[in-house]
């Protein structure tokens, strides 16, 4: 039944909002997704009017803290979801570790924390993947593509202290051979950049797109390397709030609610429109 229902949200998008056929719509009565979806949640849910949704409020401009109140990227979508179901948001500050046990025993609703959808997570939760996001490159305005980690050869390259960018860079060190290049370890790889310390910068795809945003003298090198999806995690046996918040994540794709969020929080490249579930590796 799952395939199926999946296969007809997917084609709901290809469609533009056609729907599927159905027995209802033969008969000339159109199906309204979102009313099947808004019925199937949970009674909990319903009764209370709010998805519990838990962030770990530390990775700008995808979630942070603004005074006492959550905002970014991931809460704004989230938040978008929660109208399309009739729901409110009760956000929850949970340490990024302890995110998938609390969905999993339902202490949470939704894990919303720009959490990669990978496989060894996927046996805790399923996930509804929302938006790419990878490695990306971070160089002076106009020096332009630079042709990936292979073009780091020769380079000063800066990385953030106790980030897997360290040991990529040491990776990609080796690989340049005789060439070589020059690891600057930093606590800010892109202001190094800026201020001429290294010619250029790894960083996880949203924060380096929001430091070009910041730093008008940079600019992202070329695409994403290796991105994969973020995912909302839900627990996997809660099958009807995973498909409802798919539902709704599909209705923001058609409506363009989903590509006016990613303009604000300037990551338009990380659109990501399949809206799969355990779409990740």
């Amino acid at each position: 039944m799952r395939i199926v229902a999946l296969a007809c949200v997917a084609a709901l998008v290809l469609a533009g909002g056609a729907g599927c056929a159905t027995t209802e719509q033969q008969a000339g009565q159109p199906v309204d997704r979102l009313a099947e979806a808004r019925a199937a949640l949970p009674d909990s849910i319903r009764q209370k009017g709010a998805l519990v949704a838990g962030t770990d409020p530390s990775f700008a401009p995808m979630t942070f803290m603004k005074g006492s109140e959550f905002t970014g990227l991931d809460v704004d979508i989230t938040e978008a979801i929660a109208g399309k179901l009739g729901l409110t948001v009760d956000w929850q500050n949970v340490p990024f570790g302890e995110l998938l046990d609390k969905v999993d025993n339902h202490s949470l609703d939704l894990s919303v924390s720009s959490m990669f959808d990978r496989a060894k997570r996927q046996e805790k939760v399923d996930f509804v993947d929302y938006l790419n996001a990878g490695t990306s490159i971070v160089v002076p305005k106009g020096v332009g593509d630079i042709g990936g980690l292979p073009g780091l050869c020769g380079r000063r390259v800066a990385v953030q202290e106790g980030t897997v960018y360290v040991d990529m860079a040491k990776a990609q060190k080796e690989a340049c051979g005789e060439k070589g290049l020059t690891v600057v370890v930093t606590g800010s790889p892109s202001a190094d950049v800026r201020d001429k310390k290294a010619d250029a910068a790894l960083n996880d795809f949203p924060i380096a797109a929001l430091d070009v945003e910041k730093m008008p003298t940079l600019e992202l090198s070329g695409p994403q390397i290796e991105a994969i999806p973020y995912g909302m995690g839900v627990a996997k046996d809660r099958e009807a709030l995973t498909n409802a918040v798919q539902t709704a994540l599909y209705s923001m794709i058609n409506d363009g609610t989903y590509d006016g969020l990613l303009a604000k929080w300037k990551v338009k490249e990380g659109a990501l429109r399949t809206g799969a579930i355990n779409g990740g590796a």
